[in-house]
């Protein structure tokens, strides 16, 4: 049976394919571990090479491609093969090793690229962050094609480090707050400081000029 993986953005993407390449794998059905991969990185691609190029999708389509792309968003999972644009019809296979560092630079050249973006087959015009979350989605359902062996124990690792990080980041967020809190208030405590000794300085003068004209009358008479 395939694996329902939901998937949100490429960097849940890239911890579930770290995860991957990690354990011993095998294809489920008649597609290979090269041609998933290889099917993803060309999806990547293709988001960025194909911007400029004269829109192939009519007014029509267009309208029900958002309404489809909403609806995707929605679910956050394709449930059917033949939703995907160019989805492989029959096995082929390749290098593995290839296929997958092809991937992964897709993956960093599409977090460097800021646009502009291509018309997606389906879904019409995506910017770059509905294309992130087409993408993760589509890698999502085909990562659900591979067998693996040994993922639960990373899984559960890579679970317990991100809390530890997370309980750190948590720890390092308050001694921060803290110390802001205490300058804040050492900065208001001087601030008082100086307004009472002025204040105290201005009466002193005040006083002072009383007695002189004072004395001064008196000197007078």
């Amino acid at each position: 049976m395939k694996n329902t993986i939901k998937l949100r953005n490429l960097d849940e993407v890239e911890k579930e394919l770290n995860i991957i390449t990690a354990c011993k794998k095998s294809q489920k059905y008649d597609l290979t571990i090269y041609q998933i991969f290889d099917f993803l990185a060309t999806s990547i691609e293709t988001s960025i090479q194909s911007a400029g190029l004269k829109s192939a999708v009519g007014v029509w389509n267009k309208f029900v491609g958002k309404y489809k792309y909403a609806k995707l968003i929605s679910s956050g999972t394709y449930t059917k093969a033949n939703q995907i644009f160019g989805f492989p019809n029959k096995t082929e296979t390749g290098d593995d090793k290839s296929s997958e560092i092809r991937l992964k630079t897709a993956i960093t050249a599409f977090r460097l690229h800021s646009g502009p973006f291509g018309e997606h087959p389906i879904y019409g015009e995506l910017d770059k962050k509905q294309w992130e979350r087409e993408i993760s989605i589509l890698c999502g359902f085909l990562f659900g094609y591979l067998e693996l062996e040994g993922d639960e124990r990373l899984r559960f690792n890579k679970e317990k480090e991100a809390k530890k990080e997370k309980f750190e980041q948590i720890k390092q967020e308050q001694r921060e707050n803290s110390y802001k809190k205490s300058a804040q208030q050492g900065r208001e405590g001087a601030s008082n400081k100086n307004q009472n000794n002025n204040r105290r300085w201005k009466n002193k003068k005040k006083n002072n000029f009383k007695g002189n004209k004072n004395q001064g009358g008196s000197s007078a008479k």
